[in-house]
C-alpha cells in the first residue's frame, strides 16, 4: 500500500505492485491548507455554577452573623482611621456572610438578623 496525498491534502492509500516500491519511495508530505481551511478548534466555553462544600450549621450560621453585628456596631464609627483600617475586612466578611447565610434566609430568625445587619452596614456607608 502506498500514500498519495491529494489536491486538498487527502490521505489516499493506494494498493502497490511491490514492496519495494512503497520502501524505496520518500515519505508523502502534507499540503499546509490555508488558516480559512482549517477546520475550527472546537473550544467550548460554559458558565461554571457557584458550587461549594463549605457547610455550616444553622447556629454557626447566627453565631456568626451576631459577632460581625457586634463588631461593626460596636466601633467607634468617627473615627476615621479606624474604618480605613477596618471597613475592607468587613466588607470582605459581609460577602462571606452572604453566601453562607442563603440556606438560611427564609428562616424568620436569621432572615431578621441579616436583615438587621444590611441596614447596619447601609447606615455606616451614609455616616
Amino acid at each position: 500500500m502506498a500514500m498519495v496525498v491529494g489536491r486538498r491534502g487527502v490521505v489516499h492509500l493506494r494498493a502497490s505492485a511491490s514492496r519495494l516500491a512503497v520502501a524505496s519511495s520518500p515519505a508523502p508530505r502534507l499540503a499546509a491548507a490555508p488558516i480559512f481551511r482549517q477546520p475550527a478548534l472546537a473550544v467550548v466555553v460554559a458558565a461554571r455554577p457557584y458550587v461549594t462544600v463549605v457547610k455550616y450549621q444553622r447556629e454557626d450560621v447566627l453565631e456568626k452573623l451576631n459577632d460581625f453585628r457586634a463588631e461593626v456596631f460596636s466601633t467607634n464609627w468617627a473615627d476615621y482611621l479606624n474604618l480605613v483600617y477596618n471597613v475592607p475586612f468587613w466588607e470582605s466578611e459581609l460577602d462571606k456572610l452572604t453566601s453562607i447565610v442563603q440556606p438560611y434566609l427564609h428562616e424568620p430568625e436569621v432572615g431578621a438578623k441579616f436583615g438587621e445587619v444590611q441596614e447596619l452596614m447601609d447606615v455606616l456607608y451614609q455616616c
